[in-house]
C-alpha cells in the first residue's frame, strides 16, 4: 500500500492533485480540507494517502494530516459510504466537526452535510459514535487545543458554532461567541438567532 506520498505538487484542483515524486506524477483526490492546506504549485508537500483498489480502478486519496485519514478510513465502516462519499463528506466539513457531530449524536448538523441524508446520519451515528468520541479524546490530548469541547454542545448551539467555522472564526472564540450569544438570547434559540447574535462578539 501506498501510505505517505512527498514530492512536488505541479497541478492543483479543488478535490485533486497530481505530485511529482522522481519523475512519476501521482493523480490523488483529495478533499476541500486538505486543499486549503496545501502550498502553490511547484512547492514541496506531503500527503497521508490510501489506496482504494477494485477491479477494475486503482484510486489513491490523499489527506493533509493523520486525523483526516483516520477519520475517512472510519467512515468506510458504515454501511453506504464508500470512497467517493467519505470524500464528498470531508469536503463539507473539518474532520474536527465531523466527529463531534457524530459523537454528540448531532443528527440534524450531520443531514446538512452536502451527500449526507437522514438514514445515512443515523447510520453513521449508529456506527461510529463511540469510535469518533474516542478519537476527539486523542485529539485534545495530543494538541491540547480542547477541541472534545464542542462535542458537550447541542442542537442549535453546535449548528451555530459551525455556521461561525465557514465564515473563518475558529474555536474557542466560536465557541465562546455563541455560548455568549445563548447567555442573552436563551438556551431555546435557534441557530438562526445565535449566528448573527454570537458575529458581535468576535
Amino acid at each position: 500500500m501506498i501510505e505517505r506520498i512527498r514530492g512536488t505538487l505541479i497541478d492543483k484542483a479543488p478535490t485533486f492533485v497530481v505530485v511529482d515524486v522522481s519523475g512519476v506524477g501521482y493523480g490523488i483526490n483529495i478533499s476541500a480540507y486538505t486543499a486549503a492546506k496545501l502550498p502553490d504549485a511547484g512547492a514541496e508537500v506531503t500527503l497521508h494517502t490510501n489506496l482504494v483498489v477494485r477491479e477494475d480502478s486503482m484510486t489513491l486519496f490523499g489527506f493533509a494530516d493523520t486525523t483526516e485519514k483516520s477519520t475517512f478510513l472510519m467512515l468506510l465502516d458504515v454501511n453506504g459510504v464508500g470512497p467517493k462519499m467519505a470524500q464528498r463528506i470531508l469536503c463539507g466539513v473539518s474532520p474536527a466537526d465531523l466527529l463531534n457531530m457524530i459523537a454528540s449524536d448531532n443528527k440534524s448538523a450531520l443531514s446538512k452535510i452536502k451527500g449526507l441524508g437522514k438514514k445515512t446520519s443515523e447510520q453513521m451515528v449508529l456506527t461510529l459514535k463511540d469510535k469518533a468520541a474516542t478519537m476527539l479524546q486523542g485529539l485534545c490530548n495530543l494538541d491540547g487545543s480542547g477541541v472534545t469541547s464542542m462535542g458537550k454542545l447541542s442542537g442549535a448551539k453546535m449548528e451555530a458554532v459551525l455556521a461561525l467555522h465557514t465564515l473563518g472564526v475558529k474555536d474557542p472564540a466560536a465557541e465562546k461567541a455563541v455560548a455568549k450569544a445563548a447567555e442573552n438570547l436563551g438556551d431555546h434559540a435557534d441557530a438562526a438567532v445565535l449566528i448573527p447574535e454570537a458575529l458581535k462578539y468576535i
